[in-house]
């Protein structure tokens, strides 16, 4: 028996000798350390676009459509309103927004794929907004929106 002052071997943690024995007497597992990279790939979406079209009348066919003319001669904000309207915007969108034409234009063309540019777009409604606008009204009667 022993003596109760008596000081037992312990191991490094402070346990006495064998009161772990799976912990003190067996070595311990070796531990593999591995290293994985993980590689995240971000693939594009293909895009086809088909080709672009030109519009269906040109831009000083005006007397294709003499409705259209002569809504766009004697009440220009109507028809620029129902053209609006048309392309889904608001009619306070033309009341509203100075350039409103030209936003039309673009939107109109890029929806359709029309062949133009923003260059394009803008020379053409700051020199002739009238046939612009009559324009517009010809290609939406012809896409019948």
């Amino acid at each position: 028996m022993e003596h109760p002052n008596s000081v037992q071997p312990s191991d490094q943690q402070g346990y006495p000798l064998g009161a772990y024995p799976a912990i003190t007497q067996q070595p311990a597992p070796y531990i593999q350390q591995s290293h994985h990279t993980t590689v995240v790939l971000n693939q594009q979406p293909v895009v086809i676009q088909k080709a672009q079209r030109n519009w269906s009348s040109g831009l000083c066919d005006c007397f294709q459509d003499c409705g259209s003319l002569l809504m766009c001669w004697f009440c220009a904000c109507s028809l620029l309103s129902d053209v609006a309207s048309k392309l889904g915007e608001s009619c306070w969108y033309t009341c509203c927004c100075p350039g409103s034409l030209l936003g039309l234009r673009i939107k109109l063309r890029v929806e359709e794929n029309i062949q133009g540019s923003l260059c394009n777009d803008y020379c053409v409604v700051n020199c002739c907004g009238p046939c612009v606008l009559c324009q517009l009204a010809r290609e939406l009667k012809y896409l019948q929106r």
